[in-house]
Order: structure tokens, then sequence, then C-alpha cells
């Protein structure tokens, strides 16, 4: 992670300077706002972050040429999306994949088009796309047919017709060569930020709701995904039998996920369903630990999350995983109970390590923001700009 940080502030650095001299090339950039009609889920949080993060950089000398040159053109039922110097355009009369596919490069005309959320348009080559994973392809039952067709048949074509695609760490750079044929050396990896965790004010009456006032806990999040393996956090927690110990669980119930736990709200277990960002920074700061054993992620944004708030990691060995967090997680086999629970146990006892590991998290998540991923994106858009002028 350390060489794409250098690289990036090179980047940044060369940006800057040459600024000045773009001012004759610098795009026009139309972002695809569909996700502003979708339920908020990972990449939707990566599209608004990394949009807000764009809106701040604009009053900012190094992309003062973009200013007033980028809108979000969005769905006609697209919710709002207020910002200081982005316009949000609705335009067309479709949604979903037909207003993808054919209307946002319509009324996009000519500009470059930004793809924040893994699609894009397949009759367009002037756009970047932001691929995050592999997941429908490395877990394929964790997804419709009528997904899995949409995506399987997209993924590949746009990753060979865009100008550029971008994803969001090394694995994940990896995963997308090997599962959708992409040329792996010419694309880029943009972290995801964790600061947007503490850009709100912890609502502190979460803990009042769940009694969790001077109780110890465990979080995890992520329960209406299976791959996320809460089951195996909820075996772990029980055969840790700590006295006085609660594991709290956001997400909505997946049945799929917890059929075979029967009533899982018992014997300290509480399932609270979905929490608000000011809610969810405060479980973070108050709990012992994020225990996050997922089977697969393209990045990995609760463990972020959680380091930001200084509240310690367990994670999986999963390679997205372990090149975010690095060593300042503790981490198992994702499947490995036994492995799960005695990690659990080490924390609830030992005060010194959960202070070494908030310290530890702190600091390798101050490197991952949302500013950095916009100036990433940024200054690829600023370079596609430049590449297309010397052409035409």
């Amino acid at each position: 992670m350390g060489d794409y940080f250098k690289q990036s502030q090179a980047l940044a650095q060369a940006t800057l300077q040459a600024a000045p001299l773009m001012s004759g090339v610098a795009p026009r950039i139309a972002i695809n706002g569909r996700f502003l009609t979708q339920r908020a889920s990972g990449v939707q949080r990566f599209a608004a972050e990394t949009i807000k993060a764009i809106d701040a950089l604009l009053d900012s000398d190094a992309y003062r040429t973009l200013k007033g040159r980028i809108e979000i053109l969005a769905p006609p039922k697209a919710r709002d999306f207020p910002l200081k110097n982005i316009p949000l355009r609705r335009a067309g009369f479709f949604s979903g994949y037909l207003w993808e596919q054919f209307e946002y490069p319509l009324h996009a005309g000519g500009q470059l088009l930004l793809n924040l959320c893994m699609l894009g348009p397949l009759i367009a080559r002037h756009q970047i796309v932001v691929v995050h994973d592999a997941t429908v392809r490395a877990l394929p039952d964790n997804f419709s047919p009528r997904f899995r067709a949409a995506y399987g048949f997209l993924i590949p074509r746009l990753c060979r017709r865009a100008d550029l695609v971008v994803t969001v760490s090394e694995f994940s750079r990896l995963e997308i060569g090997k599962w959708y044929g992409a040329e792996v050396d010419t694309m880029p990896v943009c972290y995801e930020g964790g600061d947007h965790i503490t850009a709100v004010v912890p609502d502190l009456t979460v803990l009042d709701r769940l009694d969790l006032r001077g109780r110890k806990f465990f979080l995890g999040v992520g329960v209406d995904s299976s791959n996320k393996n809460i089951a195996k956090v909820v075996e772990a927690f029980q055969a840790a039998k700590l006295d006085n110990t609660m594991l709290v669980l956001t997400g909505a119930r997946d049945p799929r996920v917890f059929g075979h736990f029967g009533e899982v709200n018992s014997d300290g277990v509480r399932m609270i369903g979905y929490v608000s960002d000011q809610e969810l920074r405060a479980l973070y700061e108050h709990a012992l630990a994020l225990v996050f054993p997922s089977l697969y992620e393209g990045f990995g944004l609760p463990p972020v999350e959680a380091m930001t708030c200084g509240c310690p990691v367990v994670i999986s060995e999963q390679p997205a995983l372990l090149e975010v967090c690095g060593d300042a997680a503790l981490r198992c086999e994702a499947n490995d109970v036994a492995a799960l629970s005695r990690h659990m146990c080490t924390l609830h006892d030992d005060e010194s390590l959960r202070q070494r590991m908030s310290a530890a998290g702190r600091e390798r998540a101050r490197r991952l923001t949302w500013a950095a991923t916009a100036r990433a994106l940024l200054n690829h858009s600023l370079a596609l700009g430049a590449k297309r002028a010397r052409t035409t």
C-alpha cells in the first residue's frame, strides 16, 4: 500500500505543477448518478463520498481548471444530492440499466463519463469505470440469476471498451484480470477512505437503547450479506462464553445466513438492524473490537471505518483485508471458529493490547481518505483529457 501512496502523491504534485497549463484540455465530466436511485450500500457509499471529496477539491488550485466542468447526470427519480460546486442534472425517462446504457451517454454528449459503481454504458468509449471487485464471479451463489447475467455480460465488455478501468485494491486488480480478462498492467488502484465516519457526531443514545452503557461488547457488521460470514462470528462468540459481554450485529437479518440459529437475539447476541452513521460511530468507539471474518472483499470498508474510530479489528486472511489493514489487525482463517473465539477472548481480557491496536489502526487509517481517492480520479480524468486533446 505504501508504494501506491507514493505514486499517488507524485501524481498529485505533477498535476498541481501542470494545472496552469491544462486549462485548454480540462475535460467536461458527467458523473453517473444512477446510484442516487439505489439503496445505499458499499459501492453507493464509495460514489457519494468520492463525489463529496471531488466537490471540495474543486476549490483548490490544483483542480481549478475543472471547476464548472463537472456535473452529476442522473435518472429522473434520483434523490437530491446538494453540493457546492457540482450540480445535479436529471435527464431522460427511464431508470436502471436502460437509463444507464442509453440515456446517460445520450444526455452527456461528448463529456468524459465517470462511473463509480461498477457499471457504465457499453456504447461509450470515453469513460472511466470503477470496478470494485469480482464477487459476482467468485461467489455466484450470493446473487440472483438476473444480476449474475447482467454483470457477467457488461463488465468484461466495459473492461475492453472503456478508456480506463480503475479498482480499489491490488487484490481486486488481479481478480478483475482473472475473472473478466481485463488488462491489469494499465489498471490503477484508488483506495477507498474511512474518514466519513468521523465527519459525523456520534449518537450515544444508541448505547442506552441497547443497554450497552458500562458493558463490554463486540461488533459485527453486514448481517445482510452472506459473504461477511457473520454466522461464524456468532459461533465464535458463543464458544468464548464471556461473562457480561454482548455481540451486537448491524444490518437486516438474512434467513439464509441465520436460519439454523433460531432466535439469535439471545445469549448475549443482539441483532439491531440498520444503524445511522452517527450510531455506527458510537458503536465503533465503544466496542471491544470489530470482528470481520469476511469470505471475500474487494476492499473492506468496515475495518477501515473501525480503525478510523480507534476500534480494534479482527479480520480473515482474505487478501484485500490483509492489504488494507496490514499489521494493525488480528487475523485468522475465515472459517476457523476456534481462532476467532481465541482472538475475542484475548481482546476481552487484554486492555493494553486493545490500546495498542487502537493506535495502530488509527495510524493505518490516517492514509485512507476520500480526498486521496478523489485526487487520484481527478488526476486520471485530467490525463485522459490531455491525451484526447492531443489526438483530436
